[in-house]
């Protein structure tokens, strides 16, 4: 059978051997598959935009791209160097302690202090953006602290008062050393990120006392990003080069971050897994329709057959017939999902102006309905105030194929009874 017959044959048989049933059932399993497909894109959609929202943080204020770490000092000329080398768009030399600290409130709190050059926010602009800073605020402030907002909030301080910062260093003579001392608070920085902003503070190098007592037995720490953070292996060489003898360790952000990052992949995995089996569902259901439908059909199906057609002409009848289903559904389906996603914001907004007009008018009714402003979301209760999306075009093709292939598989299951369809004796018994 040549491929015009068969899709000739697919169009005409259908889904059933009633026109209207076909249609009906046809519609009816691409409508299935539009909906697995958009729910998935939509879930994907937005769990993607939150990881990559955590992974741009982390990767901007925590683990940067390139950490090099020694217990000797980094000199100016070294940091030249090293922000000279072609593909690395920054370089930063800090330090970095965990300390308790005490606010007006009497809450004691763990910080993760970093001590910072000044006019850090000018050798990586990427980092003051992600904490929040306006244009021309500096980082690190030269006579206090930048405090993250949550802290802030938990410690009860503000911008000019003070809280008592506890530490320690070693020395050989004195061993384990306890340090106490009172630093002002100068600006408050809000990363979006709720574990930056609960537990980390900068100061700065010109700060002499509390940074000699703070930070005397921390190691310098010098993170470096990159303009493309996929190419860390070629550029850790280019690294290592530009820094003079000495015990340096070098740590990429996939090894710094590897747990974090392969709990976000997993998650991603187990989630896509889960709402796949609407696919499952689906292609069981393409498939015993049918398994009925070719059940129907074995006169016709004879006829065909003792003209010469084989049995795989006879599948491939019904397995275009099943593909045809998958891919207008998938199509349909990914289009919905795509409008969906990307207008997820206004969606929500959109059924939180409902609720809250359902609400005032059952209050309007005399009936009792909680009051104030109702927002799903809202970040009264989330650490978000949009619901961020992104989607790959890798992540985009697999869902549409997984539909496709489902439902081809489906038909090609259902399509292997053709074999028992013997002309001899569909003839005789006629």
């Amino acid at each position: 059978m040549t491929l015009e017959s068969r899709l000739f044959a697919a169009a005409r048989w259908g889904f059933s051997s009633k026109r209207r049933m076909s249609l009906r059932r046809a519609g009816l399993a691409a409508a299935g598959i539009a909906a697995g497909v958009a729910a998935l894109i939509i879930v994907i959609g937005v769990m993607g935009g939150l990881q990559k929202g955590y992974i741009e943080s982390i990767l901007e204020i925590s683990s940067f791209h390139i950490r090099v770490s020694s217990s000797k000092p980094v000199s100016g000329s070294t940091m030249s160097a090293l922000r000279s080398i072609k593909g690395v768009s920054s370089a930063l030399r800090f330090k970095e302690t965990q300390v308790l600290a005490i606010g007006p409130s009497g809450v004691t709190m763990s910080l993760a202090l970093r001590a910072f050059e000044p006019g850090s926010e000018g050798f990586d602009p990427g980092l003051a953006a992600a904490l929040g800073l306006v244009q021309g605020e500096k980082l690190p402030q030269p006579k206090g602290l930048s405090l993250g907002k949550e802290a802030a909030a938990a410690l009860g301080t503000d911008r000019g008062s003070e809280i008592r910062i506890f530490g320690m260093k070693q020395t050989e003579e004195e061993g384990v050393v306890p340090i106490s001392l009172n630093l002002g608070v100068e600006s408050i920085f809000t990363s979006g990120y709720y574990e930056f902003d609960a537990s980390m503070a900068f100061l700065s190098f010109e700060q002499t006392e509390a940074f000699n007592q703070l930070f005397d037995s921390s190691e310098w720490i010098l993170g470096i990003k990159l303009n493309r953070r996929f190419d860390v292996q070629a550029m850790e060489s280019a690294v290592a080069a530009a820094l003079p003898e000495g015990d340096w360790s070098i740590v990429s952000w996939r090894e710094y971050n590897r747990s974090f990052f392969g709990a976000l992949r997993t998650e991603k995995a187990v989630m896509l897994l889960l709402i796949s089996l609407i696919f499952v569902v689906v292609g069981i259901n393409i498939f015993h329709a049918m398994r009925r439908n070719i059940a129907g059909k074995m006169a016709d199906i004879a006829v065909i057959k003792s003209f010469g057609a084989s049995d795989a002409d006879v599948r491939s009848i019904f397995v275009l017939d099943g593909l045809s289903i998958g891919i207008s559904g998938a199509l349909a389906g990914a289009a919905l999902g795509l409008l969906a996603a990307y207008n997820i914001n206004p969606i929500v907004e959109g059924f939180s102006a409902l609720s809250r007009a359902l609400v005032s008018l059952a209050n309007q009714l005399g009936l009792s309905a909680p009051g104030g402003e109702y927002r799903l979301f809202s970040p009264a209760h989330y650490y978000i105030d949009r619901i961020p999306v992104a989607i790959s075009g890798g992540e985009l093709a697999f869902i549409v194929l997984l539909a496709i292939v489902s439902t081809g598989i489906a038909a090609f299951a259902a399509a292997r009874r053709v074999s028992e369809a013997s002309p001899s004796e569909v003839f005789r018994n006629e």
